[in-house]
């Protein structure tokens, strides 16, 4: 399945998180909220670039891990 049924990329160009940025859509119905499509979204915003374009899903994996292992709060594991 398409990702483009999923998510959005954003359109704009901040200088902070990583070049690929996804656009959040508003709900209106609360049980919108806890998809799966959007709960993921804020998340993956967050992380940088060194780890947004690991060349694999291997590669994504380590630097995943290893950005989660250095951050204070935990995040999804």
């Amino acid at each position: 399945m398409d990702y483009k049924h999923f998510f959005q990329l954003a359109g704009n160009s901040r200088t902070r998180g990583n070049n690929y940025k996804l656009v959040k859509s508003r709900s209106r119905l609360d049980i919108r909220k806890h998809f799966f499509s959007q709960r993921v979204v804020s998340e993956w915003n967050k992380l940088p670039n060194s780890v947004v374009e690991a060349k694999s899903v291997n590669s994504f994996k380590n630097k995943y891990d290893s950005y989660v292992s250095t951050q204070k709060s935990p995040r999804f594991k």
